[in-house]
């Protein structure tokens, strides 16, 4: 994991900083320049304050600037790092790490007065990043609609779309309601949940998340386990969630969250060869940041 960190880490920043410049000395100019920072650091496993065969580290950076371009159309540029590490035997077919580092080019149109539209790019780099290869490159597609019929009620319909993936496009359908002054479901993926207002500052939640993605793993990955046939093979991860958490807008545009539950399914699927290893369920702590400037 170690060698693995800087390149992702530096193109990740190297990214950010490309990205971030322009659109801050735009914004001085243009002032239609908004900002988001999101991190997160997350540990699952067997016991929630010991590292084990089972457990897991998180670790994600991710930055967007958003232009409007014009009254209806919104452009927005950013850029991403995610690292998984899962600190398994070296036997074990479950990769020692996944990471991402991959920009961020998406817009927001607003097609008529109650439907709104977001299309998503994601190319980058989607392996264990021991070094940077045309193998690891990857370019998922995300694609949503809006359907406002009310402040209080919103339709979604959505897809994702991975050309590498097992699964190349997976549709999705959700709905936000506030049934009431203090509670709304927020039925959108991949964060489903309850949510509560205890007051202005402070908002508890029960929902699920689903994490994941897909990855290549190294040149010689499958010989080091006595399976070449794993080597540079493609891999889907997937997590599912379930637990309670709470949200505390620290600032006006700072919020800061956390939530624990469980963990009750984690897979990692080598497809095209027909090994899939699953992971024990198991107790996880997340902690997030939100800027929004």
């Amino acid at each position: 994991m170690k060698s693995g960190f800087p390149p992702a880490f530096f193109l990740a920043a190297l990214l950010i900083a490309l990205l971030a410049m322009p659109a801050w000395s735009s914004a001085i100019e243009l002032k239609t320049i908004s900002q988001e920072l999101d991190v997160g650091l997350g540990y699952a496993g067997k016991e929630a304050t010991q590292i084990d065969s089972s457990g897991e580290l998180n670790t994600s950076l991710k930055y967007v600037a958003s232009l409007k371009v014009s009254r209806d159309l919104l452009l927005r540029l950013g850029a991403e790092w995610q690292l998984y590490s899962f600190p398994k035997p070296r036997d074990s077919v479950v990769p020692p790490s996944l990471q991402q580092a991959n920009a961020i080019i998406g817009v927001d149109y607003q097609l008529a007065e109650q439907w709104l539209m977001r299309a998503e790019l994601q190319p980058g780099m989607y392996g264990d990043l021991k070094r940077l290869d045309g193998r690891y490159f990857d370019a998922p597609l995300l694609m949503g609609f809006v359907y406002l019929i009310d402040a209080d009620l919103q339709w979604f319909f959505g897809l994702r779309a991975d050309l590498k993936s097992h699964y190349p496009v997976v549709p999705a359908v959700g709905v936000r309601w506030k049934f009431d002054d203090l509670w709304t479901l927020n039925l959108m993926l991949p964060n489903p949940r309850l949510e509560y207002d205890v007051n202005s500052k402070l908002q508890a939640y029960f929902g699920a998340a689903i994490l994941g993605g897909t990855y290549v793993v190294g040149d010689h990955f499958g010989d080091d386990r006595g399976l070449p046939q794993l080597n540079n093979a493609t891999l889907d991860f997937t997590e599912v969630r379930l637990g309670p958490g709470l949200s505390w807008k620290a600032r006006p545009n700072l919020n800061v969250d956390i939530e624990a539950g469980y963990v009750v399914h984690r897979s990692w699927d080598f497809f095209d060869e027909n090994i899939n290893s699953t992971g024990n369920p198991g107790p996880y702590l997340q902690l997030g940041l939100r800027a929004r400037f």
